[in-house]
């Protein structure tokens, strides 16, 4: 018996350290492939502090419209979101995309403090990249929702879009392996409900209620604590963690951009 748990907490525990060594393959699961964007949209090299090289897709908007400054979840790569940003240069916003160290042929290792400190920059180039923007909403996806919520709470914007965010990636890695003390060993937080109470501008939130990826709860949990006076939840009734770019949902997100 002794052997046997002697042996039980040995697995545990290599368990444990190749979880805390593997943790930026299961965190960032990014493609590093680099794609050319579609015509409309010019891709752009910007050199980081720590001498990386970020690739960052923009499109200027047309007169009057909005910019989206876009950050993406942690699958795939920039060109894997094409379709949503044809969609949102049809309807004459600009577009700034940035992709995250490791992914479409940007350098670099991913973690929260170099992709906070990367989407700083971008923030700081817009002029460089797309001219002054008449109205910048910030837009986050999943991983996406945490970097916007950061960066949002730093510099304002018009709008923010999150979808399908989380509260912060403690909580979520504590829910997903419960046996394991994740506290212990994760190296990055990405605690998005301590600081949404930071943010004031307009804020929708879509979520569905399957989401297996991110739960409803988290959805709901960011939502509550925003301190936006102007905030939309979009609920989607069983819905998982993709789709939101149906019709619907495309409706309602173009509702919110042109209403700000």
């Amino acid at each position: 018996m002794k052997r046997i748990l002697l042996l039980g907490a040995a697995l545990y525990i290599a368990a444990f350290i190749a979880l805390v060594f593997g943790q930026n393959s299961l965190i960032y699961p990014f493609n590093p492939t680099l794609e050319q964007p579609e015509r409309r949209i010019t891709e752009h090299r910007l050199s980081t502090a720590d001498g990386e090289t970020l690739i960052v897709w923009a499109a200027k908007p047309a007169i009057g419209k909005p910019t989206i400054l876009y950050f993406h979840g942690n699958a795939g790569n920039l060109h894997n979101r094409a379709a949503r940003f044809d969609r949102m240069l049809d309807r004459g916003y600009g577009i700034v995309a940035m992709a995250y160290r490791g992914s479409s042929g940007s350098t670099g290792t991913p973690s929260e403090t170099a992709i906070r400190a990367d989407s700083l920059l971008v923030h700081n180039q817009l002029n460089t990249l797309i001219g002054t923007p008449r109205k910048l909403v910030i837009y986050g996806e999943s991983l996406g929702s945490a970097v916007a919520i950061q960066l949002a709470a730093l510099h304002q914007p018009d709008g923010l879009i999150l979808e399908a965010p989380f509260t912060s990636l403690t909580s979520r890695a504590s829910e997903a392996v419960p046996y394991f003390p994740v506290k212990l060993g994760l190296r990055d937080e990405w605690n998005s409900l301590g600081q949404i109470p930071n943010i004031t501008a307009p804020l929708l939130v879509m979520h569905g209620t399957a989401d297996t990826v991110v739960p409803f709860t988290h959805g709901e949990a960011i939502f509550a604590a925003a301190a936006a006076s102007n905030k939309t939840f979009r609920r989607v009734d069983g819905l998982g963690h993709n789709g939101h770019w149906s019709v619907a949902g495309q409706k309602a997100i173009y509702r919110f951009i042109d209403g700000l």
